[in-house]
């Protein structure tokens, strides 16, 4: 009995998965390219390679002088929406090295330390909706003690990881991040926080465009850099997270003036900047 491709195996599907990926990313793939990653025989991978071609008829086609399997110019992918993650972690996985020259890398920054204890409990304690003591490092107050505090979410800045959550000491929602808290201790429950995060929970709308002290030439490639649409592009944040949002795209009210500039904001665009900052 012939080697069969059922294709909806789970195991299946994500071989035929990378042979999308290969084909589309890479020109081409090889029967080889399927016994090596998955560990199955030279029939089965042409069962495969054939099982995809049912699926996706106009996307690759064999090249019996190459003996391989040539992806069409216009190749359409049917298994996976091409993303460029996963071309980058193609090329570091997949292609050789050249002459010990990496073909991806990634500019080397300051490691932001999270203590991973500390970080632990804090996820316990959002898991559980329950509350905790942190020793924390503030930078606004200039100070270190212990804190008891009530997170519900995790969240990114662009550069760090910090913890949303109610402060028992100052009533109010804060952002501390995580790399600030030394130890914690004496989990437990203490009661819900006494007011609703409303900057968690509300959105904002950031519209902005190419700056218009740029050429029409600038201004082009900053909306195509962008994927921005008749000139502009909208970005919806929580309410909670719009100032590190803006900090990133240099689009903050308090930007020094003499810093290059590739955008700016639509007018009238709203800006509610929250009270409670980072701690």
């Amino acid at each position: 009995m012939g080697n069969k491709t059922n294709t909806k195996n789970w195991n299946v599907r994500e071989r035929l998965t990378h042979i999308e990926r290969l084909a589309y990313w890479r020109g081409w793939v090889r029967r080889a390219d399927l016994c090596g990653r998955f560990k199955i025989s030279i029939p089965q991978a042409s069962a495969d390679l054939a099982a995809y071609m049912r699926l996706n008829p106009s996307a690759i086609s064999y090249d019996g002088s190459s003996k391989r399997y040539i992806a069409a110019e216009d190749m359409a992918c049917r298994l996976k929406t091409p993303a460029f993650e996963d071309a980058l972690n193609f090329i570091s996985t997949s292609v050789p090295i050249s002459q010990g020259v990496d073909q991806v890398v990634r500019i080397d920054l300051p490691a932001r330390h999270i203590p991973i204890n500390a970080a632990r409990n804090v996820i316990r304690a959002i898991a559980g909706a329950r509350s905790l003591e942190i020793y924390y490092f503030s930078i606004h107050s200039a100070t270190e003690r212990w804190r008891r505090v009530s997170p519900h979410a995790l969240a990114h800045d662009g550069y760090r990881w910090h913890t949303r959550a109610w402060c028992h000491e100052d009533k109010d929602y804060k952002d501390f991040v995580l790399g600030r808290i030394s130890k914690t201790r004496s989990l437990t429950d203490v009661g819900s926080p006494s007011k609703h995060d409303e900057d968690w929970s509300t959105w904002v709308n950031i519209h902005f465009r190419p700056h218009k002290e740029l050429t029409l030439v600038q201004q082009k490639a900053i909306e195509h850099d962008y994927a921005m649409k008749n000139g502009s592009a909208t970005l919806r944040v929580r309410k909670a997270m719009l100032s590190y949002t803006l900090n990133y795209l240099r689009l903050a009210p308090d930007t020094p003036s003499d810093e290059k500039k590739h955008l700016e904001l639509v007018e009238p665009t709203t800006i509610l900047l929250r009270s409670a900052g980072s701690t």
